[in-house]
């Protein structure tokens, strides 16, 4: 829980390089981890049936909508690395 105790910051773009680095690694690991299991399925179909394959998926989704697509949308849309007072996203 090292980025939990010491990253100070409140979005991704503003922690140190290292965090920032550490987050990428590995939402890009489990991102190619989802991608291999579902290409492991003979039938894709099959991976509904799955559900540990479903649960993992839900994880990735999560890890990837708060890495890269939300730290993109604020970016985007307050213009700045500040944030738009939506307070700490990342939190479940």
């Amino acid at each position: 829980w090292i980025d939990t105790d010491f990253n100070k910051a409140s979005m991704l773009p503003k922690a140190e390089w290292q965090y920032q680095i550490g987050e990428h690694l590995f939402c890009m690991f489990f991102a190619f981890e989802w991608y291999a299991r579902f290409a492991s399925f003979k039938l894709k179909r099959n991976c509904f049936r799955d559900t540990w394959f479903l649960f993992d998926s839900t994880l990735v989704f999560f890890m990837v909508l708060e890495t890269w697509v939300m730290t993109f949308i604020l970016l985007t849309l307050t213009g700045t690395e500040e944030g738009s007072g939506m307070g700490n996203t990342g939190v479940m």
